[in-house]
């Protein structure tokens, strides 16, 4: 009897783990063909359903699908993180994906974060690739603020350079779901695009949102120079520091001066140069290394003006260095070889002085304006 239930016991076990194997072979086959699958998709996106098919075909579980092509394509990128070879039909699934649920956020920003990177140390793209890549990110973004954004309050936006009046009157207000939206795909226009007139704009959108960070508002302007319109650039500085000044406050009276003679400047010579250099330092205090973060992260009226003034001592040295190539038939390489060539009367310092380097006004041959960058002459 007891030799009968050990048999039993033994049977029962030997079945639990043929079932168990039996099991395992068939996940294994289904995760195998499930591969073959996806990777049939990476080298043929072609055979994904059309998007207005898929549509049809749903009915009323288009979210749904969504859904599923979604885990899909999660679990082919980690299978081929690092050979990217999900670049090949990343966009067509975003956009399918995105085209059944266009509410679903999570796609725009994968979509965002991997088709325009590139790693050298893993891939080997051709040059008209990346760019492909960086085409389609721009395009899945542009659908997200298509479907996640009011397109007449970014139009308004577009076409209004003042950004008190961006950030205080109700009809620009919220143009966007989330300041995010626009905020990166202002990333990708400079970064990705070199491309920065958008990248201003989309800058400035994201500002106008009240959930927006403070370096939206920064990056509007700095972008403004970057289309190499320094004038703009100078006014959204001052702008900012406007807003940024309490009248009530008695150490902001100086600042409050200062940005109203700036805003009354008629022309930019050596002499205004050196004064505005002067006056910086007589009104806040001269540049510290232990008091940078006090300069540098201060949402403050100096801290803009300072940026301000960085503007124009760079627009000083374009309007210089544009005599120089006439004369010359080429770019000075930094400030100091013009001043050496007595193409300026004075050598403009940055705010920004340390104990061995300082920002050095140098000539930015990518984007054929003066720029500025850690260093020294």
């Amino acid at each position: 009897m007891k030799q009968k239930k050990v048999i039993k016991k033994i049977s029962f076990i030997l079945a639990i783990i043929i079932i168990l194997f039996w099991f395992y072979k068939i996940n294994d086959l289904n995760y195998t063909k499930q591969k073959k699958i996806q990777a049939n998709l990476v080298e043929h996106p072609e055979n994904l359903p059309k998007n207005d098919v898929a549509k049809a075909t749903s009915f009323w579980f288009k979210n749904i699908r969504a859904d599923l092509y979604w885990l899909q394509t999660i679990q082919y990128i980690w299978w081929n993180a690092i050979s990217s070879a999900y670049k090949k039909y990343l966009y067509q699934i975003l956009d399918l994906i995105t085209d059944l649920n266009p509410f679903f956020e999570h796609p725009y920003v994968i979509g965002q974060l991997l088709l325009p990177d590139y790693n050298e140390r893993y891939e080997k793209l051709a040059t008209e690739e990346q760019k492909k890549y960086k085409d389609q990110a721009e395009q899945i973004w542009l659908k997200w603020i298509k479907n996640f954004c009011d397109l007449e309050k970014i139009e308004k936006i577009k076409n209004e350079d003042d950004l008190k009046i961006i950030w205080t009157e109700k009809e620009f207000e919220n143009p966007c779901k989330s300041y995010q939206i626009p905020f990166y795909l202002a990333f990708i226009y400079y970064f990705y695009q070199n491309d920065p007139i958008n990248s201003s704009l989309y800058y400035k959108v994201s500002s106008a949102n009240k959930d927006s960070l403070e370096w939206s508002k920064i990056l509007a302007a700095i972008m403004q120079w970057k289309w190499w319109n320094r004038e703009k650039s100078i006014f959204m500085f001052l702008t900012l520091a406007r807003s940024a000044i309490d009248e009530k406050k008695e150490e902001d009276k100086p600042c409050i001066e200062l940005v109203s003679a700036i805003e009354n400047i008629d022309s930019v010579n050596w002499n205004l140069v050196k004064d505005l250099e002067n006056a910086l330092i007589t009104i806040f205090w001269k540049f510290e290394d232990e008091k940078e973060k006090q300069f540098l992260d201060s949402n403050s009226c100096k801290n803009y003006v300072n940026k301000a003034v960085r503007e124009i001592n760079l627009f000083y040295l374009d309007q210089a260095n544009q005599k120089y190539k006439k004369e010359t038939w080429k770019n000075a390489r930094n400030a100091k070889e013009l001043f050496d060539k007595w193409y300026i009367d004075y050598l403009p310092r940055d705010f920004q002085q340390y104990k061995d380097y300082w920002i050095v006004y140098i000539f930015n041959n990518k984007t054929w304006f003066f720029d500025y960058e850690m260093g020294n002459y």
